[in-house]
């Protein structure tokens, strides 16, 4: 295995450029190793710091084809911190998909419910399906097209209405806002993506 490893820095062209030339190298000397993008931050680094900082620092690298992973390294932060913001980065990035994908549009005057809402409801029924892309799209007017890799989309078809789409086929169409949500689920089961949550100890 070998290992990126450059420490963190605020000037991130000249990391991502250091690192592009070295996948060059690899390329040209028909070098196929798994590449490890190791990022040592500073003590003391925010939180929100360190997230934009390692989505710079090796997101442009990753949504290339760039390399196999993400390490990140900071002295005061806890594991589990470090573990979720590798697994979102690389989420992100569509290299791993370990838990539910969401795509949802911004709220605009098309959109014919309220987003946070609703996205808050479908996300706290359906957060333990990994691997499955689910959009949520306020209206039909951008809706479809913005959905296109989603495999499930729930989107504003006309006031107090949803249509339920698969993949970018509509399936379902004027569904009563309060059952739509339970709709959504039904047609995730109905086409097999559905597993129980896992039960509360």
């Amino acid at each position: 295995m070998l290992l990126h490893d450059l420490p963190y820095t605020e000037d991130k062209i000249s990391r991502v450029h250091s690192a592009r030339r070295l996948f060059e190298f690899l390329s040209d000397n028909a070098l196929n190793f798994p590449v490890i993008h190791h990022i040592q931050f500073p003590k003391g680094i925010h939180r929100d710091d360190l997230v934009i900082g390692a989505g710079t620092n090796a997101g442009a690298l990753l949504v290339d084809g760039l390399g196999d992973g993400v390490l990140l390294e900071a002295p005061d932060q806890d594991f589990d911190f470090l573990r979720n913001t590798s697994f979102n980065l690389l989420q992100g990035c569509r290299m791993r998909n370990t838990k539910t994908e969401y795509v949802s549009c911004p709220s605009c005057g098309r959109t014919l419910f309220d987003l946070q809402e609703i996205s808050a409801q479908i996300r706290e029924k359906t957060l333990h399906l990994p691997g499955v892309s689910i959009a949520i799209m306020g209206c039909i007017v951008n809706g479809p097209g913005e959905m296109a890799d989603a495999d499930f989309g729930y989107v504003g078809g006309a006031p107090g209405k949803i249509d339920l789409y698969v993949g970018k086929t509509v399936v379902k169409r004027g569904i009563e806002m309060e059952q739509a949500t339970d709709a959504l689920i039904q047609l995730i089961k109905d086409n097999g993506r559905w597993v129980d949550p896992p039960a509360e100890e």
